[in-house]
């Protein structure tokens, strides 16, 4: 295997980011059974579920620019400990009104969490290799989204929803021990490439953001990371509660299929981010964009479990093969002093997205069935995919 500057750092930042996520993707495929079964109406499940990317807009951005001045490890070690007692606190709510504060401070550990360590995997890579080391670190994200819906599929079957809330602490708590007593501090505190290399230092976040705007290619890669994440919210809002109701189908068969998508995306994100280094990275976002159409197009009418299936792996294969080849593209189109904010921005594009669709899905539900809101992300995707058609090139590092 090809070896990397810093991978002993890759390795522990993969395993700790793996755990922590793991936590929340145990629990991700009955989260919104969940919440209506303590007596959440349609509306409050879209304000929940639109609430934890709502605030990650909020801090995802100014949590990259705090790093810098208290340290990536101090912050990092915050959020694992905010995520233990989030992930904990679930399991005790009775009042829908309690889900807003914990979500909340959810929110705030994993933006805090997610930025930094991306921020890292991306200074440790160089323009050849980007596409294989987002690769590698969005693997070890793909792998939690993997093994979480099977072990909620498992456990599901044996303990009720407070009990796999309690159970899925676990994770996290194995992450904050971990990045506590292995993560080397002086490597995760490594100053990012601009700073390292003393460029621009009158430079400002707010000049960073103004810099990054002007980029045509930067922007419709953000536009087009909205619409995917505008369905992707109406998605994870909507389907466990669509697929009990309407199809009939057990919460243990749901977390299936959450792990039928997340297999198809773990499997493809390593080799779209090495295929991108050789090809480039638009075609294989495009590709996934184009397949995010298909699928929300005919989800509506599909209601074999078989076909269903197909779909939702195919989703996998989309999901998986733009994200490397996205944060490749977006680091290439930029200085590298404005890396940072640029792919905080670029992830903060993902919460605005996800908060709209779940924000959709909460003040259309009196009037849109689940099926129609299914079938309206498929023209917002397809403006995205246009976007890219027609608003990016491939570059190369500034």
């Amino acid at each position: 295997m090809q070896r990397f500057a810093g991978s002993k750092t890759l390795l522990v930042i993969g395993a700790v980011t793996f755990l922590s996520l793991l936590g929340t993707a145990v629990s991700d495929p009955i989260r919104p059974l969940f919440i209506v079964n303590v007596g959440s109406t349609t509306f409050e499940l879209g304000l929940i579920m639109a609430l934890q990317s709502l605030v990650s807009v909020l801090t995802r951005v100014p949590a990259s620019a705090l790093s810098d001045k208290l340290g990536r490890w101090r912050l990092m070690l915050f959020s694992l400990v905010l995520s233990v007692g989030t992930t904990a606190l679930f399991a005790f709510v009775y009042e829908p009104i309690w889900f807003f504060p914990i979500v909340a401070l959810s929110a705030i550990s994993w933006s805090t969490f997610s930025v930094i360590s991306f921020v890292i995997a991306s200074d440790l890579s160089t323009t050849a290799t980007r596409g294989t080391i987002m690769g590698i670190y969005f693997t070890a994200i793909g792998a939690s989204l993997l093994v979480g819906p099977l072990l909620c599929s498992l456990l599901i079957l044996f303990i009720g929803f407070r009990e796999l809330f309690l159970v899925s602490t676990f994770f996290p708590l194995l992450a904050l021990i971990l990045f506590a007593f292995v993560a080397n501090r002086s490597e995760i505190d490594m100053p990012s490439i601009g700073a390292a290399m003393n460029v621009d230092r009158v430079s400002t976040v707010l000049g960073s953001i103004y810099r990054v705007f002007r980029i045509k290619n930067v922007v419709a890669m953000y536009y087009a990371q909205v619409a995917f994440a505008i369905s992707f919210g109406v998605f994870s809002t909507l389907f466990s509660i669509y697929a009990e109701g309407s199809l009939r189908i057990t919460p243990s068969i749901i977390a299936l299929l959450f792990s039928v998508r997340a297999f198809t995306n773990l499997l493809i994100r390593l080799p779209a981010g090495r295929v991108s280094d050789r090809i480039g990275r638009r075609r294989p976002v495009i590709i996934s964009h184009a397949i995010f159409v298909v699928v929300f197009a005919l989800l509506p009418f599909t209601r074999n479990l078989a076909i269903l299936g197909l779909l939702i792996a195919l989703y996998g294969v989309g999901w998986g093969m733009r994200v490397a080849p996205d944060a490749a593209l977006v680091s290439e189109s930029v200085a590298s002093a404005d890396r940072p904010i640029a792919l905080a921005i670029l992830m903060t594009m993902f919460d605005v997205g996800i908060a709209l669709g779940s924000l959709m899905v909460g003040v259309s539900a009196m009037y849109l069935s689940i099926p129609d809101l299914f079938f309206l992300c498929a023209p917002i995707l397809l403006s995205g995919l246009l976007a890219l058609i027609y608003f990016t090139r491939e570059t190369l590092n500034l």
